[in-house]
């Protein structure tokens, strides 16, 4: 991958049609921006270039004419039987004018081209909603198969009770 502008890098090959995609580093917050509408909640600049920063963690955005259109974020994940990771493709969200024309499609495809070109052992993505058929089609047509009948996610959320400076350290078990 090539550096450019704001952080960016762009993968060699990843021009479809007249899509092209590229990773966004640290400085591409203002694609981001232009992208908030395919956001569930109000983008926070700070988490936003801390999570960009992070070398696990992957940002595709996809661009027409130089706009963005859409985006797709994973992230790497370490295994305890091999030293090769498993790449968890979080979400993918194009805006509604540019959905149905390939979008989704390339930004998975660079998804993947990205996990093969550095060893990945597995991409894997969750969908707990039998009724998005566009999202099955989607991961069918880009390769991806089912392991099980009817997964399903299940959720844990942590709401905030304490500041982040009373958080207590994950300290690993004592050896005997």
């Amino acid at each position: 991958m090539r550096a450019r502008r704001g952080g960016a890098a762009r993968p060699t090959a990843m021009p479809v049609g007249s899509v092209q995609v590229m990773r966004l580093g640290a400085g591409g917050i203002g694609d981001l921006l232009a992208l908030t509408e395919l956001f569930d909640h109000p983008l926070d600049k700070v988490a936003a270039r801390e999570y960009l920063a992070r070398p696990e963690n992957l940002l595709l955005v996809a661009y027409r004419s130089g706009r963005p259109v859409g985006y797709l974020r994973g992230t790497a994940l370490r295994q305890l039987h091999t030293r090769r990771p498993q790449m968890f493709l979080y979400e993918i969200a194009v805006l509604p004018r540019h959905q149905r024309q390939g979008v989704g499609r390339t930004l998975v495809e660079a998804l993947l081209a990205y996990c093969r070109t550095n060893d990945f052992e597995e991409a894997f993505v969750l969908t707990d909603d039998p009724a998005n058929v566009a999202a099955h089609g989607l991961y069918l047509a880009t390769g991806g198969v089912t392991e099980t009948v009817g997964e399903r996610m299940y959720v844990y959320r942590f709401p905030r009770e304490r500041s982040p400076a009373d958080r207590e350290p994950l300290r690993p078990r004592p050896r005997r």
